[in-house]
């Protein structure tokens, strides 16, 4: 039985399709530059995604959000927190956070009534 997909992403992930960007210095391939841009991260030993809360540092977001997430000492802390309000939980005053910049963008837009340009320079700071 032949799986069924519903976005061309999941179709072109699990096709066997040519993977014309190679990696140089292994046999890594794949079909999106992104990735490969990604992946020679680990030969470069550069690390520039760094935890706000500590001295953390890694080659890759999901890798930071997971250390966030899972770190014992970083209970209740996010790698994004709003600095514009205490938009906590019913009766919290803590401020709004989350490990996800799309979810940090839409409480920007939300509640706080920001335009594209000032949440993405909100977003970086």
């Amino acid at each position: 039985m032949m799986k069924q997909f519903n976005e061309k992403h999941s179709v072109l992930r699990h096709e066997d399709i040519e993977k014309k960007h190679k990696c140089d210095r292994c046999d890594f391939a794949t079909h999106i530059p992104g990735h490969l841009r990604r992946h020679l991260l680990v030969h470069s030993g550069s690390k520039p995604f760094a935890c706000p809360h500590c001295d953390y540092s890694c080659n890759n977001i999901e890798n930071l959000r997971k250390h966030v997430i899972s770190t014992s000492k970083h209970k209740g802390k996010f790698l994004y927190e709003c600095k514009l309000c205490a938009h906590g939980t019913e009766g919290s005053t803590a401020p709004y956070g989350t490990n996800f910049q799309k979810e940090f963008k839409e409480h920007l837009q939300q509640c706080h009534d920001l335009s594209p340009d000032e949440v993405k320079m909100a977003s970086i700071l």
